[in-house]
């Protein structure tokens, strides 16, 4: 093993943003030798952190009595948030990881002013009765987590994919992975590890995210015999820019009507503002995942834009008050939006309605964790949006961006703790050569299909058979077409023949991540016969309280997905019985 890079450390995390940076600095805190994997370059340079122009939720009260900033309601409390989180949720929700976030938030906040964050609004979005979204840039807090993450001592590993995970006797020991720099491989021996791997939105082709977001950690924790939970319920946001390319995903639209700061219309092709037709009272200030199934349904129903959307207006808002949008908004909110200057692509607000659709923007599902952010997997840790159970079926604007840093604190402490009674275990020479043999195929081998585009087949078959809206027939077809790619991608020969910076090959490893996430999609989707939250049945429309509160699990039996489920765990919250129309909860 010679070739390979032997890395030996007490806490190793795979991921190094929001949740992967908050850990290992806790983690380092307790003593620990911490060291991160990154794919990209440095902290804020990949993964979704840098793309949080959005809110982080804490109860109103909290926010009034801590940082005393205007619009803070203190009628609210952390009950009432518990409460809306789990409705928003659909009474999926791990009401015990709930619980942890509602009470972790403040602390967090106040942890962000010490490092330098100036949260100078708070805003009411849909869903939160009262006003808690704590605004301040991802671009913006980037800088400051990387400052704060080199302070701490812990250590970064840069341009590395991690894809398999080191289990002996059922107990999670290290990692393999991909030097992407010289095509080395790394092997990470640990006494514990955190998986901080985002979600996997990069399976859909229009995705708010970066696109190295493949799924990577659910995939390596199902393969190491963790459950996952939730699988069925990927979140679009209603809406995103289609075109032009260049800002394809953005979500200006969204925060211009559905976000409920500014009361943009949402109109179908005939002039319509069919969320009437969905929730007549709170409109375009519905929540996301019934924005989102409203527009999908208008568009697969052909009431859709030019370019397969629907419309989002301003045109009938007084014209003093649309100049003004930075009154209201941060201004970098709609006109300079993740560094791009968004005048150069917003029509005319006065006039012209501007194109969008829904855009995959956070996965609900993932690795089943415990209240320590441990896993079935004795060693392996889990926090942030690789995890499933805290947000339930649907997340509401705000809370993930507290998720990452109660949860990516919460997992740095509980895996310091549990690598301080645990040992270094070796890594078997053929355990590493079987890995190397596998990753290595699609660079020697003389194979016919490019990788680039089954990762565009793919994401074409994610979106058209188990996107925003599903029904049995199409989530069959899609996987009969996916076992297809999935065959093909055995055929996969990259051009480009050197190990080093091989951006084919890459795609070709993220590949099989991604077909296993689409995978557990579709499965998750078939297993549960009924429309809730981010999952809307057209064959199954209603939501089914008396059948269907439980969690539908994915995990592997020998070399076999299999689904179970599980009983939602309430810790405060009894849901009311009955079938209602989707929606109404």
């Amino acid at each position: 093993m010679e070739d390979n890079l032997i890395l030996t450390t007490d806490v190793f995390v795979v991921g190094s943003e929001g949740a992967g940076a908050t850990a290992a600095m806790e983690a380092s805190k307790m003593g620990m030798r911490v060291l991160v994997a990154t794919k990209g370059p440095e902290i804020g340079r990949s993964g979704s952190t840098v793309n949080l122009d959005g809110d982080m939720s804490c109860d109103s009260r909290s926010i009034n009595e801590i940082l005393k900033l205007p619009g803070s309601d203190p009628a609210d409390n952390k009950e009432i948030f518990f409460e809306d989180i789990v409705k928003g949720g659909k009474f999926l929700n791990d009401q015990r990881l709930v619980e942890i976030l509602v009470e972790g938030a403040p602390t967090a906040a106040q942890e962000l002013v010490k490092w330098g964050v100036e949260f100078k609004n708070v805003y009411k979005a849909s869903g939160h009765r009262y006003p808690r979204g704590l605004a301040f840039p991802g671009s913006r807090l980037a800088p400051l987590l990387r400052r704060m993450f080199h302070k701490s001592g812990a250590k970064l590993l840069p341009y590395t994919l991690i894809n398999n995970l080191i289990v002996r006797d059922g107990t999670c020991v290290g990692c393999i992975g991909l030097d992407i720099a010289t095509g080395r491989t790394v092997i990470i021996r640990a006494k514990a590890v955190i998986l901080a791997t985002g979600g996997g939105q990069a399976v859909y082709p229009v995705t708010t995210s970066p696109q190295e977001l493949t799924g990577d950690g659910q995939a390596m924790a199902f393969r190491a015999g963790a459950k996952l939970i939730h699988m069925e319920f990927p979140q679009f946001i209603p809406g995103v820019f289609l075109e032009p390319p260049a800002i394809r995903g953005v979500l200006v639209p969204f925060t211009l009507s559905g976000a409920g700061f500014i009361n943009g219309w949402l109109l179908n092709n005939r002039g319509e503002r069919y969320m009437q037709r969905w929730d007549p009272v709170r409109m375009e200030h519905s929540t996301r995942d019934i924005l989102s199934v409203a527009m999908a349904s208008e568009i697969e129903e052909g009431r859709g834009s030019p370019n397969g959307g629907i419309y989002v207006s301003l045109s009938h808002l007084p014209k003093n008050l649309i100049e003004n949008l930075g009154n209201i908004l941060p201004r970098s909110w709609y006109t300079e939006y993740g560094g791009l200057r968004m005048g150069d692509y917003v029509p005319d607000l006065f006039s012209t309605a501007i194109e969008a659709c829904p855009g995959c923007h956070y996965f609900n599902g993932g690795v089943k964790i415990g209240t320590d952010c441990d896993t079935d997997v004795p060693g392996l840790f889990a926090a942030g949006e690789v995890t499933g159970g805290v947000q339930g079926a649907n997340r509401l604007s705000g809370n993930s961006f507290a998720e990452i840093f109660v949860f990516g604190k919460r997992a740095g402490a509980s895996a310091a703790r549990y690598s301080k009674q645990a040992r270094l275990v070796d890594v078997e020479p053929g355990e590493v050569n079987e890995f190397k043999d596998k990753i290595l195929e699609p660079l020697i081998r003389e194979g016919t299909e490019n990788p680039f585009k089954l990762r565009k087949d793919l994401q074409s078959l994610a979106i058209k058979k188990a996107g925003v809206i599903r029904n049995k027939g199409t989530l069959i077809e899609a996987l009969e077409t996916l076992r297809e790619i999935k065959a093909q991608m055995t055929q996969i020969g990259v051009t480009n023949r050197s190990p080093a910076y091989n951006r084919e090959w890459i795609c070709s490893l993220e590949l099989e991540n991604m077909a296993s996430i689409l995978e557990f999609v579709i499965r998750g989707s078939l297993a549960r016969e009924e429309s809730r939250g981010s999952l809307y049945r057209r064959d199954f429309p209603r939501t089914d309280n008396d059948n269907w509160l439980k969690v539908v699990t994915v995990e592997k039996k020998g070399q076999e997905i299999s689904l179970d489920h599980q009983p939602i765990i309430q810790s405060k919250i009894s849901p009311p019985k009955g079938i209602y129309e989707y929606g109404y909860l």
